[in-house]
């Protein structure tokens, strides 16, 4: 199998074709451009015609998302998962990264069986879930001001990895280390929100259709912390919101009681894969 790095400017209909081929209901299909504007994208070919996919995102401080592996069906089993792991590894560390991580739908045993071979631990279990805003619902959290500040991954899964997803932001990654700088960055940029004891970051209009608000829990009791997000999505004018969460038995009865549904495409748990070279 050959690699190349992928072209937004000449490769982007080759991979809208790809991943049509592979699953009509493929989630990429609708994150393409911003996939090729915000990652590495390499493709692998056989003869000129594409069998594989994967993108490399840096992070910054040497972290990097490895995400969106694809292997098109009749070439799966054949070892071509391993080459293109390798192929991102190898270009991660070409530009200095040397920390990776993934998540992998608990189902997946394939893909979950790849990365742990290829030297990925699992960190930490999930959940990806959605819920409704909830118009009418008190309004506790309010935006952070310019002095407020957060100590260090103080609950949910910051406390748990030491990781907190960077989805609010310009960096447009998931699960870097903690580092004060991007608290100070979600309060310039008016996605952090507090109550006493509680705190969240958020970025609205994650999707447009629905509109939904992407929160990233950060610290609170889940009995109150689950509906106040609610309610700052309705009053953000947002339909849904939807937020990586930690996944235990007794946490997914109460997410399951506050009518928050897990998402389709990944199931009701999911692995956070970590390597560091």
């Amino acid at each position: 199998m050959q690699f190349h790095r992928v072209d937004p400017q000449q490769d982007l209909a080759q991979l809208r074709a790809f991943l049509t081929d592979s699953d009509p209901r493929d989630y990429l299909l609708d994150e393409m451009e911003e996939w090729t504007r915000d990652g590495r994208l390499w493709a692998g070919t056989e003869g000129g015609v594409w069998v594989a996919f994967g993108r490399v995102h840096d992070l910054g401080s040497g972290e990097a998302w490895v995400s969106g592996l694809r292997v098109a069906l009749p070439h799966r089993g054949q070892g071509m998962g391993n080459q293109l792991l390798n192929g991102l590894l190898a270009d991660a560390r070409s530009v200095g990264l040397s920390e990776y991580r993934a998540v992998i739908e608990d189902e997946n045993l394939r893909s979950r069986a790849l990365f742990a071979r290829n030297g990925f631990r699992p960190v930490v279990e999930m959940t990806l879930r959605r819920g409704s805003s909830r118009p009418g619902g008190s309004d506790l959290l309010r935006r952070a001001r310019s002095g407020d500040r957060l100590g260090g991954p103080v609950g949910w899964i910051p406390a748990a990895t030491g990781r907190v997803d960077l989805v609010p932001g310009p960096d447009a990654g998931r699960f870097g280390r903690w580092d004060p700088r991007v608290v100070a960055r979600w309060v310039d940029e008016s996605k952090l929100y507090l109550a006493p004891g509680m705190a969240v970051a958020v970025q609205a209009d994650w999707l447009t259709r629905p509109r939904t608000l992407w929160a990233n829990p950060l610290t609170g009791d889940p009995e109150e912390l689950l509906p106040a997000i609610g309610s700052l999505a309705n009053r953000l004018g947002q339909e849904e919101w939807q937020a990586f969460l930690p996944s235990t038995e007794p946490l997914r009865r109460l997410y399951a009681d506050q009518g928050l549904h897990p998402h389709p495409a990944w199931g009701d748990r999911i692995h956070l894969y970590e390597r560091i070279d």
